[in-house]
């Protein structure tokens, strides 16, 4: 039955990606919707993908100077290029597996320990939240009229009454029994070592994290981390003018976008599906742009963007599999 729990877990965000899909569809004209799409300028999506894939890149850059950082060597370029477009690709398919998928690909190619590029890819994330939370601010602060009411009605209103106060009183309890559980593995398997490879564990990860110390460009570290940011916020722009409903908007309304779409892509749902689509439309709404126009470009930014790291995780999965055959290949295997 245990190993069945997996198959269960990303069936069940399947399906609740696909509920939220249909309840932003709903009411829409399909019909009105696939015409929209054909008559969009497709050199802006184009545009919109070279910023994004540059956005790529330096997050590429950016995490292997943080692996070199560890002291176990440093990756080549290509090597972590399609560490990072192949763990894209997995989130796609499996949420979240994609940050485990490319610290297991370094450790195939470059033999470094996985538990420490965990860290480093743990370091990541919370250098992203930091940065969605300041472009949150930024967003607030300059728009405030507008996004604290979006904000309010689509998120933080859905946590008050007796149904938020339930869904965060069931939270806690299993936070709650986790860590009992947790504890209770500490104390009672001390015989078969359980308790000193979690120490372990958690010792390397500790080193992945604290590996950003060590980097010898902290500047350039955090004007990559700025600029990664600044690339999908112009990645969001471009889209803009291959849709004539939103051609018209400017910068400030693509900083607010940028923020719908990333709350929508932290709900660990398949590729964002459905939640992404919901919030850039229900947001696009702010800006008198109607919901059918919004799904439109919700749903070109979203396909354009998930179809690059398809095609180039397929792409690395493919460039990989070769390269590691060529050894086998001379006898050096």
């Amino acid at each position: 039955m245990k190993q069945f729990i997996p198959a269960i877990k990303y069936l069940l965000l399947f399906v609740i990606g696909i509920t939220l899909l249909v309840l932003a569809f709903k009411g829409q004209d399909v019909y009105q919707l696939i015409a929209d799409l054909k008559k969009a300028d497709y050199k802006w999506v184009f545009a919109s993908l070279v910023a994004c894939f540059i956005a790529h890149i330096i997050r590429v850059i950016r995490w292997r100077a943080m692996i070199t950082s560890l002291g176990h060597g440093t990756p080549s370029l290509l090597n972590a290029f399609y560490a990072v477009m192949i763990g894209y690709m997995a989130n796609v398919a499996f949420p979240r597996m994609g940050e485990v998928s490319r610290c297991g690909v370094i450790n195939k190619t470059d033999n470094i320990p996985i538990v420490k590029l965990i860290g480093t890819v743990i370091v990541e994330r919370i250098v992203d939240l930091l940065m969605l939370a300041i472009v949150l601010a930024l967003g607030i602060m300059l728009q405030f009229d507008l996004l604290s009411d979006f904000l309010y009605k689509n998120v933080l209103i859905k946590l008050n009454g007796s149904a938020g106060n339930l869904t965060i009183l069931i939270f806690a309890t299993l936070i709650l029994i986790l860590a009992i559980g947790f504890l209770y593995l500490l104390l009672k398997k001390k015989k078969l070592g359980i308790r000193n490879r979690i120490y372990k564990f958690f010792l390397d990860v500790k080193s992945g994290i604290l590996s950003v110390k060590d980097l010898e460009n902290k500047g350039g570290f955090v004007l990559s981390s700025i600029f990664i940011w600044f690339l999908y916020g112009l990645s969001t722009y471009f889209c803009f003018f291959a849709l004539d409903s939103t051609s018209g908007l400017g910068g400030l309304a693509s900083l607010s976008v940028l923020v719908f779409s990333s709350l929508g892509m932290i709900v660990p749902v398949q590729g964002g599906i459905g939640a992404f689509h919901y919030m850039v439309s229900e947001g696009l709404v702010v800006y008198d742009i109607p919901k059918s126009e919004g799904l439109a470009y919700a749903l070109l930014i979203h396909s354009s963007q998930t179809l690059l790291v398809l095609f180039a995780g397929a792409i690395s999965v493919i460039l990989l599999m070769l390269k590691s055959s060529k050894p086998s290949q001379n006898g050096k295997a």
